[in-house]
């Protein structure tokens, strides 16, 4: 599913006119320690090391290499080793107004886990925790798709984009044989961009994420519910400086067991969820950029343990830049979650990193 999110993200990129500012390379190397507590004794850490290399072989094309390196422990089994790797590239037809994107995710990712390892890794795909490394290992997924904007006028911009991704079966289990081959992803896409005046923009999109059945050893399990995902984006411009406001809707339909699995009953398990935050970007000097976010998120409550939370936060991300080739970004970031029916949760997260550019 990552490869169709940064293919949802780059429809935003576009649309508001995403530029490589005339550089030809760009290296980040980016390491976050994230430390949940959960308040009855489950607490686990993640630490996870993150590589992206973005080349520019001409101003309409850009090839995009991810990967990473994460450890996870605490009152969990230990799990550590590198997660697959995402190689993508985009190439626009400006003469079109077209933007062609692919991509791979190669199976480079730990799999065959034994059952300590596989149920750390259930507990840290929860979207309630949101890691930067939620998985590690998965088959060879194919991606492609493309995007097709139109200016209606000056002041105001739309954008549609259609995606298939094709997944490959892998071996989740060491003392299995069994095989499982996760269904095919369809994802559409629309959204805008408007100048609302000289100082203020407005960007929305609304994407929809279609699946198949799962499969195991070839027979039909689980199908996962449709996805629709929403968002806008309100931006204020104060000189260097500027206000955003943003607010995420995520729908997700029920989960339908198949096969040998359709006598138990379907019972919703991933919650929708509703994100918003509010942020102010400050340009202190030339070579200092500080970033302040306040924001929350309420999960539907469903069959989950992981549900029916509301989370409360705070970030503060500042910015170095050494030169026109080396900024220092740091990430910052509390949160607490509360609910009614589960224990209270705790995160805090620390982060840093490299970005090089020539």
């Amino acid at each position: 599913m990552k490869l169709i999110y940064i293919f949802i993200i780059s429809l935003t990129y576009i649309i508001n006119g995403y530029s490589q500012e005339g550089k030809v390379l760009s290296i980040n190397f980016l390491s976050f320690y994230e430390d949940w507590k959960i308040l009855n004794n489950r607490d686990f850490s993640e630490l996870s090391n993150i590589f992206s290399l973005r080349y520019y072989p001409a101003s309409n094309t850009d090839l995009l290499l991810n990967a990473k390196y994460a450890a996870v422990g605490g009152d969990v089994d230990d799990l550590n080793g590198f997660s697959d790797m995402q190689f993508l590239a985009r190439h626009s037809l400006t003469d079109f107004n077209l933007s062609l994107n692919g991509g791979i995710n190669i199976p480079s990712g730990k799999t065959k886990l034994n059952q300590e390892e596989f149920l750390t890794s259930q507990r840290i795909s929860h979207d309630l925790f949101n890691l930067k490394t939620p998985g590690f290992g998965q088959g060879m997924n194919i991606f492609f798709g493309a995007t097709w904007l139109n200016a209606l006028s000056d002041n105001f911009v739309i954008g549609t984009g259609l995606s298939y991704q094709i997944k490959g079966e892998y071996q989740p289990l060491e003392d299995s044989p069994s095989k499982y081959n996760p269904s095919n992803e369809i994802s559409i896409t629309a959204g805008f961009d408007m100048k609302l005046n000289e100082t203020s923009t407005l960007t929305g999109d609304l994407t929809g994420i279609f699946y198949g059945s799962d499969e195991l050893d070839g027979e039909k399990i689980f199908s996962s519910g449709t996805r629709f995902i929403s968002s806008i984006l309100y931006k204020k411009y104060f000189g260097f400086d500027y206000l955003s406001v943003f607010a995420l809707y995520r729908n997700i339909a029920l989960d339908e067991l198949k096969g040998i699995f359709a006598v138990l009953d379907n019972e919703k398990i991933n919650p929708d969820q509703f994100y918003i935050s509010l942020s102010y970007s400050q340009r202190l000097s030339s070579k200092v950029k500080l970033e302040y976010r306040l924001f929350s998120s309420i999960f539907e409550k469903t069959a989950s343990p992981f549900s029916g939370y509301k989370i409360f936060g705070i970030s503060v991300n500042p910015e170095f830049t050494i030169s026109s080739h080396l900024k220092i970004p740091v990430f910052l970031k509390y949160s607490v979650g509360i609910t009614s029916s589960e224990s209270d949760l705790k995160n805090f997260e620390l982060g840093a990193g490299l970005g090089l550019s020539f």
